[in-house]
This record gives C-alpha cells, sequence and structure tokens, in this order.
C-alpha cells in the first residue's frame, strides 16, 4: 500500500511542467542508439501525423518493461524535435509514482494515467499517448502476441471524440517476445485484490532475466527481440460517426483497424525475437 502514497518523493511534476526538454535533448542521443541497436528498432509512418494535436493509440506488449513504449517516446522526439509538438504518455500509477524511475518518466513528459489529465494535456497542445489495453494487454499470454487486446475499453474513443482530437493508432510487433507470459493472470489479481488497491488486472506467470519463473511481471530485462513499429493514418470520429456515435461501432472499427495492419506487420516476422 506504500506506493499509493509515493508522489510526495518526486522533484519532478508530472505533465507538460516536468518535461524537460533539456534533460531529453541530452539523454536522447545515447538512448535512441541503444533502442536501435539493441532492438534492431523501425519506426515508420510520422508522416501520418497531422500538424496539430492528437491522441496516439497504441498496442501494449513487454509486460512491465514496455519497451516498445519507450521506443515511441524517443522515436517521436527523434522525428519530431525536442522542441516540436511535446509528447505526454499517459502511465501506470506504479511508473508514475515510482522513486527514481518516476522522475525519469516525467522528465520525458509521462503522466498518471487518467481522462483528466489526457484532457488537460490535449488542451495545453500536446500530443498524447495511451494504451487502452494497459496491462491486461502489456500482460497478455505470449500466444496473443499479435493480437489487439483492448478488453473492451472505449475511454479512448470517448476522449477523442470530446475533445475534437483525431485518433492516430500505432502498431507494434516485437515487444510481447521481450519476456515470455505463459497464462491470463486475471483471476489471480482478482484473488490477491491487486485489482481493487494498486489497479493491476493481470497477473501472470512469467518467464523472465534475471527473476526466471515469477507469478507477476517485474520490470525485467528485455530480451533483443526486433521490435517494428507502423503509424498509422488519423482517424477524425466526428467526421466518421457525426456527434452521436455508436461507441460500439467505433471500438470495433479502431481495434479492427489496428489488427489488420498489426497482422501485416507480423508477417515480417521470420522467427520469433530473431525478426
Amino acid at each position: 500500500m506504500a506506493l499509493l502514497r509515493l508522489p510526495s518523493l518526486h522533484r519532478v511534476p508530472d505533465g507538460i511542467e516536468g518535461r524537460d526538454p533539456e534533460f531529453i535533448r541530452r539523454a536522447l542521443p545515447r538512448l535512441w542508439l541503444a533502442f536501435e541497436l539493441y532492438f534492431r528498432a523501425e519506426v515508420d509512418g510520422f508522416e501520418h501525423v497531422p500538424d496539430e494535436p492528437v491522441l496516439f493509440v497504441g498496442n501494449h506488449s513487454g509486460g512491465a518493461s514496455v519497451p516498445d513504449t519507450w521506443l515511441f517516446v524517443l522515436a517521436h522526439n527523434t522525428y519530431f524535435t525536442v522542441e516540436g509538438r511535446p509528447l505526454i504518455g499517459l502511465a501506470h500509477r506504479i511508473i508514475t509514482d515510482m522513486p527514481l524511475l518516476g522522475d525519469f518518466a516525467r522528465k520525458f513528459g509521462m503522466v498518471k494515467a487518467g481522462p483528466h489529465r489526457a484532457r488537460q494535456m490535449l488542451a495545453q497542445g500536446a500530443n498524447v499517448l495511451v494504451y487502452p489495453g494497459g496491462d491486461v494487454e502489456a500482460l497478455r499470454p505470449t500466444r496473443d502476441r499479435n493480437r489487439i487486446v483492448f478488453d473492451g475499453r472505449k475511454g479512448f474513443l470517448k476522449l477523442a471524440h470530446e475533445t475534437g482530437v483525431k485518433i492516430v493508432p500505432v502498431v507494434a510487433t516485437g515487444g510481447q517476445e521481450t519476456v515470455y507470459i505463459f497464462n491470463d493472470g486475471r483471476r489471480t489479481a482478482q484473488v490477491l485484490g491487486f485489482d481493487k488497491y494498486l489497479r493491476i488486472k493481470s497477473v501472470p506467470i512469467t518467464l523472465s532475466f534475471p527473476w526466471g519463473f515469477l507469478p507477476g511481471g517485474l520490470p525485467h530485462l528485455p530480451l533483443p527481440a526486433k521490435i517494428r513499429m507502423q503509424v498509422l493514418p488519423p482517424i477524425d470520429l466526428r467526421e466518421k460517426y457525426g456527434e452521436d456515435p455508436d461507441w460500439d461501432e467505433a471500438y470495433e472499427f479502431v481495434t479492427s483497424t489496428m489488427q489488420v495492419a498489426l497482422s501485416s506487420l507480423a508477417a515480417r516476422t521470420t522467427l520469433p525475437v530473431l525478426g
């Protein structure tokens, strides 16, 4: 329960005011090179992003270490430059509330996930990155690594429609090959009460370095799987569905669009991890 009280330890505020362009500028070359070499990273499609605040919607992979999230943050800052439109990522409270790592994430523009903060960041002119599947998707079984698993969550649709911003889908492969996840883990999270007290919805059995076999998904050293990422053309919900959308229809359209793109990207992988 101590995790719930950690924000008072932070010296760095979250949001645009906490984002540190000078810190990002210094760290970016080395981090981008490390990710590019270790994960043989490929990121394509940023030319689809309009010159206005957008809501990036991605599939979440890699257990607790989520390397594709960090890769996207680095790629965005590289492509659009640190001085360009800021990217604000919505992160699980365990990341933003953690000492040291939390401050590092905040300097890169991470905020604790929530619709109120997302609306604030969009209103301030930032691009916002959200992963609707959250830990359920990041901790999905390895056999489902190439599936979109948003678990029926539609809040991102209502956020984009309410604020009038376009959704820019982002799909990625390889992240779920950096750790092996054996099972779903949602029932375990319910039994332990993690879903209520820590907002952790999945506690699967994983195989990772250096932990070996372990219930849950502690931050680990990811395997050097090849990560490919594709930014898709924007989706304007107001233009497509008007002022009173059928949310189920909109959800099906966005997730199926992303699934088709993810399957196409996954077809380029010859062997897991090796790429």
